[in-house]
């Protein structure tokens, strides 16, 4: 069909911010065979009396995106994530920054810019798989701010809508 562009998976971009001060520092996910977003609705059913059958409300979504990385010492991210899996922190040293920038040009050709998840999540280390030579883990998003992001030298822009 004219008109219709298909979305790429390798333009739809998970970024960890790996800065340990006020400044991001983003490190692209990048050599993962796994890309899962799950939006994970949360319904509540209500039987109002005025309805045949109950209707399904949803209250809110818990967003999780599922990864895995590639072994390679050198990479950003799992440099940063080898790190924290071999000093296994809970709490608020688990809370990171991930930004998400999804395929679909909203720009121009020539200043090209995407739709964007800023987002605040607790990042869950799963295992580390020495024979698959990959570190699993997930995020858990608690917050998100939407926005448009730009992507140069492979180096992300937020901007808060």
């Amino acid at each position: 069909m004219q008109g219709l562009t298909r979305l790429k998976k390798h333009k739809t971009i998970p970024f960890l911010n790996t800065g340990d001060t006020g400044e991001s520092v983003w490190a692209r996910i990048g050599k993962s065979t796994i890309f899962d977003l799950v939006l994970n609705a949360q319904a509540e059913e209500n039987d109002f009396i005025e309805n045949e059958m109950p209707e399904t409300d949803i209250t809110y979504y818990k967003p999780e995106l599922a990864q895995e990385l590639q072994c390679n010492k050198g990479d950003a991210a799992f440099d940063y994530l080898y790190d924290m899996f071999f000093n296994l922190p809970t709490g608020e040293d688990v809370k990171k920054n991930l930004l998400i920038v999804f395929d679909g040009n909203t720009g121009t050709e020539d200043a090209p810019k995407f739709n964007a998840w800023n987002t605040q999540s607790t990042l869950i280390l799963d295992h580390f798989d020495t024979a698959a030579e990959k570190i699993y883990f997930k995020f858990n998003i608690n917050s998100i701010e939407r926005g448009m992001a730009t992507v140069a030298d492979g180096k992300p822009t937020f901007t808060a809508a």
